[in-house]
């Protein structure tokens, strides 16, 4: 009978009851009608649950996401119902005592007070029990998939959680996970580690009661209620045999608190931190991967700086915002919840090897017998990522910073086999820290490099946002007024909360100016230009006098400036709009550039650079791009030759921290250009009748893209090359 029965996987959870299901559409109308009948406690819960979730995801908590968080955990409770029978009552609701024994109504405690979860009515409750009547579920992390699409990018990409392959889970246990140890996963999710250990247990061929001790070995914590409760269904599905045996049924240790700061988490009742300090033999997981910028609670900001200085792996004050949640949850998680000689692995981004930020974070003072997997041909995500594994030996060790390195490297290709064995080191180690950790091969070739002088000479652009307020486009022009609106395609793309819609506005034309986004610059090439307002005299800089002789401007000024003011991070300590667009100085300088700007992209998998002639007035380069002016176009021309080059991106990107290029090629010697070099004036050439090639193909095609440009152009890219090996990588 069993064989014949339907096996029900992530996948399937994700088709039938996912956003563009039936299910999901029934269960949201129904959600929508009931939040207005029980209007005053479905305002209730609106208001806990937005107290709750403005911490993790800042101003993006509106009434459709919460209940699209209440459907996931309506639908979570019906399938486990569904499983093992009993109905949430309201009698039950307000139960919140311990049970020895499984019950499934407690499963859902405290979570559950977070969300709007009417009774649904049968005829509902039996759509989806004919969906899922006589099928199996797989023994894996069910929800992992609907977890990921109910949750929009943009919120997802808030908290920092990036869901990891089954496949990696796997090899990552096989390597560290033996039966009884104590394990904790510091942010679990939807319990992808959690589940796997758990299966891990099931499939031993030791005795059911010392399953159940090895399961209560096995640990959980969350900042994200979603998470945690996911978790703890996925766990309950995956031990349904146990219902009938409820003396056997394990204790579940999932628990709804920052694994960074338990002991300010308000739920811990359930659990005695205390006691389970410095108590695991294993913690595993893939922690958030947020940066200090990232964090929507100036309390919570300063929380981590604090910790990453009590860690001693703060970083400099020019990096602070750079700080790397991740790093600080592998040191802090090590040393709250590891014995001595415990081990951590994490999958973490791979900025931690070649950070300026992580300089101290590399000195591994409390680890030992450091390794790491490396994916340099098969990045699974968007960001690039390692896992790092070490073992905790505490803070009073003898073992010195180059004692830990060559760091054992394992390469693992696209099908998380491992290729080959390498040893990575550090281009300067000293106690306090390293700096960046490369293959050693690679090491030698950058060691025999040095420095350009162009990389004080190349400036970041000025930071032209919140763009919806100062990017327009042109209604209609009379004499020297400008009338002007939002520009849509800026609208488009805007966060939710900076999408103000603004018609038939009307400013001076002096202070309307040329700028460029990051897409639209190919390699050699811009496509096309933007119009940007900035209130700003003829030496760029804010002038009251100025704009009160000039009141279309000023009026405008006036009034994006009180939606910046209203709509800013609160962390922010930049309290006006023209603070914003001149942080550090970078609007003002950009008065004295000359007549050729050579331009380049700030972030990015590959270098791409342009010239553009600056005769013409009032052209501003933004924070997306640095730049440089000279007033030689054959200068120009030789740099956008070189910077475009696919060498310099190749060696680049064994150095540069993440999708951030900033000033990392000069960290290669590309010397000053010489008029009388041959090599030189070679690349100054190509630069400029590359540039006309490129032109001719956004000509005939707009919306080209870099990667399209880089192909049409492979062989002329080719000689580049060969001329920029000679020039600078010749050992």
């Amino acid at each position: 009978m069993v064989a014949n029965k339907k096996v029900i996987d992530s996948r399937d959870i994700s088709d039938l009851f996912g956003l563009n299901s039936k299910i999901f559409r029934d269960l949201y109308e129904f959600l929508e009608n009931q939040s207005n009948i029980e209007d005053l406690e479905s305002q209730k819960r609106f208001n806990r649950w937005k107290s709750t979730f403005f911490s993790i995801y800042g101003e993006d908590v509106d009434k459709p996401l919460f209940l699209k968080h209440s459907y996931f955990i309506l639908l979570l409770r019906v399938i486990t119902n569904i499983k093992f029978g009993g109905e949430i009552t309201d009698e039950v609701r307000k139960n919140k005592g311990h049970n020895d024994k499984f019950d499934v109504n407690q499963l859902f405690f405290p979570e559950v007070e977070n969300f709007f979860l009417p009774e649904i009515s049968k005829e509902l409750f039996n759509k989806i029990a004919s969906i899922l009547n006589d099928s199996l579920f797989a023994h894996e992390d069910l929800f992992q998939r609907i977890y990921q699409q109910i949750f929009l990018i943009i919120t997802r990409h808030k908290i920092g959680e990036f869901y990891t392959p089954s496949p990696l889970v796997k090899k990552m246990l096989e390597k560290t996970y033996k039966f009884g140890l104590k394990t904790l996963d510091p942010a679990c999710g939807s319990g992808s580690f959690i589940i796997e250990i758990i299966n891990k247990i099931l499939n031993s061929e030791l005795s059911n009661s010392l399953k159940v001790e090895a399961i209560e070995k096995v640990y959980g914590f969350d900042i994200n209620p979603l998470a945690t409760l996911t978790t703890k269904v996925n766990i309950v599905l995956l031990l349904e045999k146990f219902a009938n045996k409820l003396e056997l049924f394990p204790a579940i240790h999932i628990h709804n608190i920052d694994g960074l700061f338990p002991e300010n988490s308000k739920k811990v009742s359930l659990l005695k931190i205390n006691e389970i300090y410095n108590s695991f033999d294993l913690v595993i997981g893939n922690p958030p991967w947020l940066t200090y910028k990232d964090l929507v609670s100036k309390e919570h900001q300063t929380q981590v700086r604090l910790l990453a200085e009590e860690l001693d792996i703060k970083p400099p004050s020019q990096y602070i915002t750079h700080i790397e949640l991740g790093s600080i949850f592998f040191y802090a998680s090590a040393i709250k919840y590891l014995k001595i000689n415990g081990v951590i692995f994490f999958v973490i981004t791979k900025s931690i090897l070649n950070g300026d930020h992580c300089y101290k974070f590399r000195a591994f003072t409390i680890f030992k017998n450091i390794e790491i997997w490396d994916f340099p041909e098969s990045y699974f995500f968007n960001v690039q990522h390692i896992c790092l594994k070490a073992q905790y030996i505490g803070k009073s060790n003898q073992i010195t910073i180059h004692d830990k390195y060559p760091i054992k490297t394992t390469i693992v290709d696209n099908s998380f086999e491992d290729k080959k064995i390498l040893y990575y080191s550090s281009l300067k180690l000293e106690e306090k820290g390293a700096k960046i950790i490369l293959p050693e091969s690679e090491l030698r070739l950058i060691n025999s490099l040095s420095e350009s002088d162009y990389k004080r000479k190349f400036f970041q652009g000025a930071t032209l946002v919140p763009k919806t307020l100062i990017y327009f486009k042109v209604e209609q022009k009379l004499n020297n007024i400008l009338i002007i609106s939002s520009d849509p395609e800026i609208l488009k793309r805007a966060k939710k909360k900076w999408k103000f819609q603004l018609n038939n506005q009307k400013i001076e034309d002096k202070f309307s100016f040329k700028t460029f986004l990051n897409r639209d610059m190919v390699p050699f090439y811009i496509k096309q230009y933007k119009r940007v307002f900035l209130p700003i005299n003829a030496q760029y800089e804010l002038d009251n006098a100025f704009l009160k002789e000039n009141p279309l401007a000023l009026e405008f000024y006036n009034k994006i400036n009180r939606l910046y003011q209203e709509n800013k991070k609160q962390t922010s300590k930049i309290n006006t709009l023209f603070a914003n667009l001149n942080y550090w100085n970078k609007l003002t300088k950009q008065k004295v550039n000359k007549a050729y700007i050579v331009t380049y992209n700030a972030s990015g998998s590959n270098l791409k650079a342009a010239v553009i002639d600056n005769s013409q007035e009032n052209l501003i380069i933004s924070s997306e791009d640095y730049y440089y002016s000279t007033d030689s176009i054959n200068e120009a021309s030789y740099l956008s030759a070189v910077l475009n080059t696919p060498l310099l991106s190749k060696y680049m990107k064994l150095i540069k921290s993440s999708r951030h290029i900033h000033k990392r090629p000069f960290s290669f010697p590309i010397p000053a250009f010489d008029k009388e070099n041959p090599i030189h004036r070679k690349l100054a050439n190509k630069g400029q009748k590359y540039y006309s090639v490129v032109q001719d193909l956004v000509a005939n095609n707009q919306n080209i893209s870099s990667e399209k440009v880089r192909i049409f152009i492979h062989q002329k890219l080719t000689k580049l090359n060969e001329l920029v090996k000679d020039l600078m990588f010749k050992l």
